[in-house]
């Protein structure tokens, strides 16, 4: 009776600790969900502050530059700035540049780029449906998308100026 109790309880752990486990192995594997260099940017459409809405594939024969970024984020803060200075320059050679908020509400957004003077516009991903879909854990995230849609390079973390001029150079389509 005692032998056969604790072949069921070891049994029970041992499905337990499996289980745990598996859950574990999954929320912080590193492929999870990540979108990276070599792969096809995945679709999404997002609106920004004024309701104008922007669908990545229709950005098709531009280079993007995809960053994603949080009010309370200080790396994100600095690389928004330069951003804004080199936002108009860069569109006329063919290079968008898609800030998106991961699920900040439209006050919190509408402020931040008050007091940051942005003038370039800002999108919401609510439900963080497309930061999931991009396998963003962290801020500043980034992916470079050349003009055919693919992904050049996923950056994650804080950026120099030259670095992110670096990367929009690198995304000037050659036609």
């Amino acid at each position: 009776m005692k032998r056969r109790r604790l072949i069921i309880r070891s049994a029970i752990l041992l499905v337990m600790v499996i289980a745990v486990g598996y859950t574990l192995y999954n929320q912080f594997s590193e492929e999870r969900g990540v979108v990276d260099t070599g792969d096809i940017a995945p679709n999404f459409v997002l609106e920004d502050m004024e309701g104008n809405r922007l669908e990545l594939n229709e950005l098709r024969g531009e280079g993007v530059y995809v960053n994603f970024w949080a009010t309370y984020c200080t790396y994100c803060r600095e690389k928004m700035s330069y951003f804004e200075e080199f936002y108009e320059e860069y569109a006329e050679k063919g290079v968008k540049i898609v800030s998106v908020n991961v699920d900040e509400t439209t006050l919190q957004v509408e402020r931040h780029k008050d007091r940051q003077g942005l003038s370039y516009p800002l999108y919401i991903d609510r439900n963080m449906l497309v930061s999931n879909a991009y396998g963003v854990h962290s801020l500043p995230a980034a992916f470079l998308i050349d003009e055919d849609g693919e992904v050049i390079e996923r950056q994650v973390g804080a950026q120099t100026k030259e670095e992110v001029l670096a990367a929009l150079d690198e995304l000037i389509p050659e036609s």
